[in-house]
């Protein structure tokens, strides 16, 4: 009965997020589910107690999830206003590393400067670059930075960010660089709160340096990711091996990692007391047995890995289901796996309401869940009596055919989470996680946290046995990287609809419920299994010869359009930046593609090579197929270029020049044609394809090169301008007066320097879209041009203010619907005559964002 008390609270707390938006419809599920609750009872099938225990604890979903959420939001970015300003704050959690940079915590106490600072509260995120020293928690720091509000894309069905700050708990975002930028007022020098975690934090520095002394590579990254938990230095190369191969959770500390600790602390202490001598064995189990001596015994690696990894939040979660697991073992409740887990959800849910839609929560959870209902499924399947002892390599084999059991239920439970969230299944887990799993839990993490101890206990400035560490964290990525080669392990896919996904796990509730209606089982497999291989084929439905679309996606400060046309024919033009920690080729633009369904480029333009416009093309190049990649010649030795020429030659795919006239495809009423660079023109500076540079080209005859080009389908047309210029603009309004587009891409993000009144006035789009980051330190867009353009009457829209922009239209009509990521975001509704409008407008967004872009 506790499970489904816990299902009803959760059920609750999913009613309670959504109340703001949908009051009536929640009100009317309310209704629903008494109604539902009371048939049940006078049908007998149900005691009034437990219905009464099932409606209160939905209720107080309800209600916990209303009271938790109502706290008012810090005011820590609007009292801070645009201008830097000093803050003072005391570092609150562990401080996270990365090659170059450092994330620290600050709990906010004072913003302005002395004398007339004034007191505030809110958590600050803060990007050190080329920190000079180090911080722990506990300290008192100062700093004076530009303080903004947690921002990120706004993207159909993409990853909101900014959301995900706000869960936890970070009020605003700031980032300094260079040493000094960061000054250490005091530290806590008696003991107190901070004492503790000052000590684990110092630990992990030097395990940090250590391993940074010692190991090279990809070892170094894994080691660290899975010891300390800092996944600052992984190769995103790696990553993507991992994520490939289905075994990325190896790569953070998680529950599998706490859970083997605890496997292999839990055998070693109930082995040894077994190998006791009788006469100790017997005076120890008078006072405790061996297994609960072990269940004791296992609280203590378990948690001191939790602290040295810094107490993520995710490894916190981990760490609560184990001591409940372990409190169940003591209590004699070890077969009750799903009261175990209830137990443990419940807590953390009461803790933080929020972590029912983090994915890390939800993926630890149905994987445990999918453990306890595999185990007692073979439970049920055992035959009954004292079986008989089996021989060493039979009952290898039986421990073997279990796990893959296991290891079967958890892939396949977790299939359309990971295919939502990472547009991927990875089919390769199934067995990937057969090889990976035990050599990580019972070797490397286990020998990797002996090194660490061991360098704690004796000192030094290596790493023990880092040679050993090495060849073994070596072995491992070269075996998973391998893994990744077959053929097909990369398996990407569009994200599963909400309702395919709950039809999904309720064919495969309904199949482990009807052991004994073999049919029903069997049906209901089989169609899971369809699913499945609808999911995983994610077909593109066929060009109806009618339809286009231009999507301006949200890319930050950069750019990235996305054309598909009515034949099927897709184009993208530009591919955003990519940055430390962030590449919009795979963060934004590759999501996008495959929620559309699309697997192949038939052109990709990169307009002229400008980070912020080519960078997040490599990555895009390495993993879709593209018939043909225009550029405007010139060539840069920049890394970012490196990168994309290198993702060029690997798919051999060499760079086609455009010019002034050139046709880049002509299909029926569509076509797109090049309107810039000038055929004549040979840029000074840099170097143009197969010739050896001959210096640096300035930005704006870089930007004046751009590749510019109009696309005309029927009655609509579509200007591209990327980051042309005055000069550039002028010369294209002498070089067709005539050119008049319906939606124009405004120039450079909308820059004071591609402001050209009389071309805005030739030109006379109906629509324009400025692609612009938001808080960019250029201050785009600029108010001039953002007044020329109003002055035209033309609409205008800004990836910064609305995410990003699309327009759908046929061939048939002159009519196009405008849509953008903004408008599709649920409003909280105000009580009032408009109410169930406001409702219907929200149900529609929700069923958008439901169903995919």
């Amino acid at each position: 009965m506790f499970c489904w008390i816990t299902v009803a609270f959760l059920l609750g707390l999913v009613l309670g997020s959504y109340l703001p938006f949908l009051p009536s419809v929640i009100f009317l599920i309310l209704a629903f589910a008494a109604l539902v609750l009371l048939r049940l009872e006078q049908a007998g099938r149900l005691t009034i107690q437990r219905g009464c225990l099932a409606y209160g604890s939905l209720l107080a979903g309800l209600l916990y999830w209303t009271a938790f959420a109502a706290h008012p939001p810090s005011r820590l970015v609007e009292q801070a206003g645009r201008d830097p300003a000093r803050i003072v704050g005391t570092v609150s959690e562990p401080v996270r590393h990365a090659p170059g940079r450092s994330v620290i915590i600050l709990a906010v106490s004072q913003l302005g400067e002395e004398p007339h600072a004034g007191s505030v509260d809110g958590r600050l995120r803060l990007t050190w670059r080329n920190a000079d020293r180090a911080v722990e928690q506990g300290d008192e720091v100062a700093v004076t930075a530009r303080i903004r509000a947690p921002s990120g894309t706004l993207n159909p069905g993409g990853f909101d960010y900014a959301s995900y700050l706000q869960r936890r708990k970070i009020d605003a975002m700031a980032s300094v660089s260079g040493p000094g930028a960061l000054r250490v007022l005091g530290s806590a020098t008696d003991w107190s709160w901070w004492t503790p975690w000052r000590v684990i934090d110092a630990w992990r520095d030097r395990i940090r340096r250590a391993a940074v002394a010692t190991l090279t590579g990809s070892a170094l990254g894994i080691y660290l990711g899975i010891i300390v938990g800092d996944s600052g230095y992984l190769n995103p190369e790696v990553r993507d091996a991992f994520m490939a191969t289905g075994t990325v959770h190896i790569l953070s500390i998680s529950g599998s990692h706490l859970g083997l600790i605890a496997f292999l602390s839990f055998v070693v202490i109930k082995g040894l007391c077994r190998r006791l001598p009788p006469l100790w064995l017997l005076a120890l189990s008078r006072r405790i047995t061996p297994t609960r001596l072990a269940a004791l015994v296992t609280i203590a690696p378990v948690t001191f890995y939790t602290l040295l990894a810094g107490a993520e939040v995710a490894t916190v979660r981990s760490l609560v289901m184990i001591l409940i697991f372990l409190l169940a073992v003591w209590l004699g409740y070890e077969q009750n796996l799903l009261l175990a887990l209830a137990s443990a959800a419940l807590l953390i849910l009461l803790h933080d309401p929020h972590a029912l839609f983090e994915i890390s929560f939800q993926l630890s959870y149905l994987s445990v869940l999918a453990i306890a209902l595999v185990l007692r499924w073979r439970t049920s399947e055992a035959p009954t009596g004292i079986p008989a002892p089996d021989a060493p390599g039979r009952e290898a084999l039986t421990w073997f055919r279990e796990y893959v059991w296991i290891t079967g239920g958890v892939t396949l439970a977790t299939i359309p989470l990971v295919a939502y969230h990472f547009n991927q299944i990875a089919w390769l887990g199934l067995l990937a996680n057969l090889l990976v799993v035990p050599l990580a839990g019972l070797l490397l993490v286990p020998m990797g946290l002996g090194s660490a101890i061991w360098l704690l206990l004796a000192g030094g400035d290596s790493l023990p046995a880092g040679p050993l560490n090495q060849v073994i964290l070596d072995l491992l990525s070269g075996m998973v990287t391998l893994m990744a080669r077959v053929p097909g392990a990369e398996w990407h896919v569009a994200s599963p609809t909400v309702p395919a996904m709950l039809g999904f796990f309720t064919l495969l509730y309904v199949a482990g419920r009807s052991q004994r209606n073999t049919t029903l089982r069997w049906g209901c497999m089989i169609a899971a299994l369809l699913i499945l291989g609808w999911w995983g084929w994610s077909p593109r439905g066929r060009a109806d010869g009618d339809a286009l679309r231009v999507t301006f996606l949200d890319v930050g400060q950069g750019d990235a359009s996305v054309i598909e046309l009515p034949d099927g024919q897709v184009v993208l033009i530009d591919g955003g930046a990519t940055y430390d920690t962030l590449d919009m080729g795979r963060a934004v633009l590759a999501p996008y593609l495959w929620d559309r369904h699309i697997r192949r480029l038939d052109h990709a333009i990169g307009t002229h090579p400008q980070l912020d416009h080519v960078g997040g093309l490599a990555w895009v190049i390495r993993t879709f197929q593209v018939g043909r990649y225009w550029g405007n010649g010139i060539e840069r030795e920049e890394p970012f270029y490196h990168r994309l020429r290198a993702a060029m030659q690997a798919r051999d795919l060499a760079e086609s020049r455009a010019e002034e006239g050139q046709m880049i495809l002509d299909s029926g009423l569509c076509r797109l044609r090049v309107l810039n660079p000038p055929a004549t023109s040979h840029p000074t500076g840099g170097r143009t394809a197969g010739h050896p540079a001959s210096g640096t080209t300035s930005g704006s005859a870089l930007n004046n090169e751009s590749v510019v080009t109009v696309l005309e389908c029927g009655p609509h047309s579509f200007l591209f301008t990327a980051d042309i210029e005055v000069a550039a603009q002028a010369r294209l309004s002498r070089a067709d007066r005539s050119l008049r587009v319906r939606v124009l891409k405004v120039p450079h993000h909308g820059a004071r320097s591609s402001l050209y009144a009389p071309w805005i006035s030739q030109v006379r789009p109906e629509t324009a879209v400025i692609s612009v980051g938001r808080y960019n330190p250029y201050g785009h867009p600029a108010a001039d041009v953002v007044a020329a353009y109003e002055r035209t009457g033309a609409r205008l829209f800004r990836t910064d203010r609305d995410g990003a922009v699309w327009f759908s239209a046929t061939l048939s009509s002159p009519s196009m619907e405008i849509h953008t990521a903004r408008e599709h975001l649920p409003e909280p509704v105000r009580v009032g005559p408009s109410m169930l409008g406001s409702e219907r407008r929200n149900l529609g967004r929700m069923w958008h964002r439901w169903m995919g872009p």
